[in-house]
């Protein structure tokens, strides 16, 4: 989630280095694929969440493996391929076989491969890794296939968080004053936040009950749970970077930066908006 204050101190540093026409066409891109394959069918959206989690995986471990932070590339990426097929045909049993191989993987890794140094970081690198992308990404799946109405419950939840995120930048921009976390996010205010769910919320209400059979309230009320989510996720990422010394994940999707610098709200979103759908 980006929102920003009106400060001409860092309102430069916001824009440099991000290719606006590029972005807004690799966003597009991503719209179409995720919303064509939700619709599709819940094998069809459990594949895509699948092949993201799998090179999210390998995209952080590479940035990580740059700064000294080793994990185990192998074990990500089978537990990102588990987590996601197990999800689908099993739901929460199938988190656990994901989290199983996650845990036991790495811990098998290190007992019979050729390097044991470092062992503890190892396995604490990989199992946040896991547990970051692969195991919060598995909401997706849980989401999409709740029930006949999964497509539409998967798009407000994403959908939401991105309008949040829009929301907040835009008010953020207009009338941002106060700093939420000026040490982690300078940019980021509470002006944002709020603009963030009301944009969020409002959207959503419109536009999900004309292409489903769910209550406006429950949509609202789902929407601001996850703008809300997103924001944590997004400030946790930045906190993240800035101990790493880093500006971005990587570099797989041009002016976005990587993988999880475009789904780190998401990835915070998705449990929390299941939670409060099985609860409505």
């Amino acid at each position: 989630m980006t929102d920003q204050l009106p400060d001409s101190a860092t309102t430069p540093a916001r824009s440099a280095g991000r290719n606006l026409p590029m972005a807004i066409g690799i966003g597009v891109v991503l719209a179409v694929a995720f919303i064509g394959t939700t619709y599709w069918s819940p094998a069809a959206s459990a594949t895509l969440i699948g092949l993201f989690m799998v090179a999210a995986s390998i995209e952080a471990a590479a940035q990580l493996r740059e700064l000294g932070h080793r994990s185990i590339v192998p074990v990500l990426v089978l537990t990102a391929v588990v987590i996601a097929v197990t999800t689908l045909r099993a739901g929460h049993l199938g988190q656990v076989a994901g989290l199983l191989v996650l845990f036991l993987g790495s811990a098998g890794w290190l007992l019979v491969g050729p390097e044991r140094r470092q062992a503890l970081l190892r396995l604490g690198t990989t199992v946040i890794l896991g547990l970051w992308i692969s195991l919060l990404g598995s909401f997706a799946v849980l989401i999409v296939n709740l029930d006949d109405q999964g497509a539409p419950r998967l798009l407000l939840a994403i959908g939401a968080t991105a309008f949040a995120d829009i929301g907040a930048y835009a008010v953020g921009t207009w009338i941002g004053r106060t700093p939420v976390a000026p040490s982690l996010s300078p940019n980021k205010s509470w002006e944002g936040l709020v603009g963030g769910i009301l944009v969020a919320g409002v959207v959503a209400a419109l536009v999900i009950p004309q292409i489903s059979d769910l209550p406006v309230f429950d949509v609202a009320v789902v929407a601001v749970a996850v703008a809300l989510a997103g924001f944590v996720g997004d400030l946790f990422e930045s906190m993240v970077k800035r101990d790493l010394g880093i500006k971005d994940f990587g570099t797989l999707l041009p002016g976005h930066g990587g993988i999880m610098d475009r789904v780190d709200g998401i990835l915070f979103a998705l449990p929390v908006a299941y939670a409060v759908m099985v609860v409505l």
